[in-house]
């Protein structure tokens, strides 16, 4: 894939059934209320019906050489200035992360925002021509192992990734679907997220679905003031009734999930 656009102790973070059974989940056998119309979902696309609007979310996980790693930091923060200053280049810095548990360490992840697809089209052609860019993005080669670039929508029932400010901890979680049940997802998730949102309004940050990259995959990110807080909001859930609904409707549709817990860099907008 091309590089042009923009771009402890380890823990792994599995998945297990068996806290989900010490709360009994279960199913009722009460027809769902869907939030999307089963209809449309026959006669237009599911990015369509789902999506909140035009823009278009472009994340760009990158690898880094530990011992590079400040070098990396300056030639990043070095190259988004650049495109800040461009306006031929149409991506919005809305975020940068490091992955500090869950994942590979010495991995950042930058979040950019278009207006839709013609201008993502417009700064592949701007790019190519705006050579301080090229010169900066070439002089981070060196400092990477690997580099991935996936295009999402946003949900239409999330609220937009918005800057934050303070001090905070955001957990990224993947999840893999079964191919064709984005929209079964989506319908339960739209209740569900008015249960994570009742615990406070706050936490959630974006659910993005991917256009192109892995296919069928789904990025809840959640914004928190700590791991603590993390565990206290996501406890606070299981006090609403429905959201054991949700679970119990969800977990059947996932063939793989993941959860990464980030920190903002120091030249992220949102913190």
């Amino acid at each position: 894939m091309s590089c042009r656009l923009i771009g402890r102790p380890l823990l792994i973070c599995k998945y297990s059934t068996s806290a989900a059974a010490s709360r009994n989940i279960s199913t009722s056998t009460k027809l769902p209320a869907w939030f999307f119309s089963k209809e449309k979902e026959r006669s237009a696309g599911h990015s369509t019906l789902i999506s909140k609007d035009n823009s278009v979310y472009e994340i760009v996980s990158e690898r880094v050489v530990p011992k590079d790693w400040q070098s990396y930091l300056n030639q990043k923060e070095d190259l988004i200035s650049c495109i800040n200053s461009s306006p031929d280049i149409k991506a919005e810095h809305k975020a940068s992360w490091n992955i500090v548990t869950g994942g590979e360490l010495f991995t950042a992840v930058h979040l950019f925002r278009y207006d839709g697809w013609n201008d993502i089209d417009s700064t592949r052609a701007a790019v190519k021509n705006n050579q301080q860019y090229l010169n900066l993005d070439r002089s981070g080669f060196p400092f990477i192992t690997s580099k991935k670039i996936e295009l999402t929508k946003n949900f239409s029932f999330w609220p937009s990734p918005d800057e934050r400010i303070g001090d905070h901890v955001y957990d990224i979680r993947s999840y893999k679907l079964t191919p064709g049940s984005l929209y079964d997802w989506s319908n339960y998730w739209a209740k569900g997220i008015k249960h994570r949102t009742a615990v406070r309004k706050d936490v959630p940050y974006a659910g993005l679905f991917t256009q192109l990259g892995q296919l069928h995959t789904i990025y809840h990110i959640w914004c928190y003031e700590s791991l603590a807080d993390r565990k206290s909001c996501r406890e606070g859930t299981w006090e609403h009734p429905e959201w054991n609904e949700v679970v119990a409707n969800t977990v059947p549709l996932v063939t793989q999930m993941n959860t990464q817990i980030a920190e903002p860099l120091p030249f992220s907008p949102t913190k």
